[in-house]
């Protein structure tokens, strides 16, 4: 009986740090001291906070507040836009009425795109203003919703450029430390597994089959499966082969 092998490394963020966490509780029911890790689950437990908090950081960072008022700020245009032209819908000169009849085919076309998910909405907006700056520009000038329509383009280029500085704050700061971090927690785990394993060779597996089977289950859980591929039967790449590039 052993605890079997898992590549850890290969695992997505995600994954790899709910893998560490049921393995962390688990030897903390079972007791450090009874399974005569206490020393090594000492270290593994710094080790697993600091990789906690990097993860925190990656999902929140400074520029978060900054992003939601961007992303309302552009909502309010294009809420703006929209009441334009349905009051143009309403004008008194035909020409300015038919012109808001067809702006609201584009419109209704796009949906409402303030209640896109945030990438979405960049991207819709993004081809959404393609049109009212191109096909539909005189349109757009006889209903009079040009400066709208440039607020808009503006605070979509501002919410993007937002966007475009987090990642690249999270990319030179906090991945680094991610990846270092995951590094330092793996080594730790490794040298428990090794330790565990060698001790139910030294002393029989009696006081370690339990945790070992139970460890074992949920490792088979972050093994990736199985498949077929050529009559030959090799590793799945769903649980993140590219891990590394992803950290």
């Amino acid at each position: 009986m052993k605890i079997q092998h898992l590549r850890t490394d290969k695992l997505r963020n995600d994954a790899h740090f709910q893998f560490h966490t049921e393995f962390k509780d688990l030897a903390a029911k079972s007791g450090a001291d009874a399974l005569k890790i206490g020393e090594q689950f000492q270290s593994y437990i710094p080790l697993y906070d600091k990789v906690d908090i990097a993860l925190k950081k990656i999902n929140k960072s400074i520029l978060t507040e900054q992003i939601q008022e961007a992303d309302k700020a552009r909502d309010e245009i294009w809420d703006g836009i929209i009441n334009m032209n349905a009051a143009a819908l309403k004008h008194f000169s035909p020409e300015t009425r038919e012109a808001a009849k067809r702006l609201k085919i584009v419109f209704d076309t796009y949906g409402n795109i303030a209640r896109k998910p945030l990438n979405e909405q960049t991207s819709a907006t993004y081809n959404i203003l393609q049109e009212l700056e191109g096909k539909y520009a005189g349109d757009v000038a006889v209903v009079g919703i040009q400066q709208w329509v440039a607020e808009l383009k503006a605070r979509n280029n501002a919410f993007s450029d937002l966007v475009k500085e987090r990642f690249d704050e999270s990319a030179l700061k906090t991945d680094i430390v991610l990846r270092d971090a995951r590094r330092e927690l793996d080594g730790v785990y490794r040298t428990i597994a090794e330790r565990i394993n060698a001790l139910v060779i030294v002393e029989g597996a009696l006081a370690y089959e339990t945790f070992i089977r139970t460890l074992n289950v949920i490792i088979k859980k972050y093994t990736p499966k199985k498949r077929k591929k050529n009559g030959e039967v090799e590793e799945e790449i769903d649980e993140g082969e590219e891990a590394e590039n992803e950290i």
